[in-house]
């Protein structure tokens, strides 16, 4: 069931008085990680945003939702976004990865499998960052996905 993430589902505002050392710990390590991820939303790797600014416009959209752990409207918002889908691969790839990590937060495996899937297409040597890597809600799905890939490219390489 699609569903907002709303303030009734996060943690107390000051969660970090009730958590033990090893809790404090894993959420240090997941706030570390999320601000990672959001320090790299925010880089222009040269893909082409000068020439569409729309694009960027869209995406950062996008970018603004998850950031705000509205989930399901971050996918729909990048799904539907024309010109994300028209500007050069790293703008798609972008997007890709922010569908595939908001279907990983929902709890939807499949869809985030899939996502990270085409993402792949897009970019077969596409790697997460190391901060984005062992994130414990896709790093297993995304694992998945580029074995498969793998193993499909194999397939096609051998006339399967």
């Amino acid at each position: 069931m699609d569903r907002k993430v709303t303030g009734a589902d996060r943690p107390p505002a000051n969660p970090a008085s009730a958590l033990t050392g090893a809790a404090r710990s894993r959420r240090a390590l997941f706030l570390a990680v999320a601000f990672a991820i959001a320090g790299c939303a925010q880089l222009d790797t040269g893909g082409g945003f000068e020439n569409n600014t729309e694009a960027r416009r869209e995406l950062d959209a996008g970018i603004a939702l998850y950031d705000k752990g509205d989930y399901v409207d971050t996918i729909r918002s990048l799904l539907t976004a024309r010109e994300i889908w028209r500007a050069p691969v790293d703008t798609k790839i972008t997007a890709q990865k922010y569908i595939a990590f908001s279907h990983c937060l929902l709890q939807r495996p499949e869809p985030c499998k899939e996502s990270f899937r085409d993402l792949l297409r897009l970019k077969p040597d596409f790697e997460l960052a190391a901060a984005e890597a062992g994130h414990p809600m896709w790093s297993a799905a995304f694992k998945q996905a580029k074995r498969e890939a793998g193993v499909l490219a194999l397939g096609r390489a051998s006339g399967h």
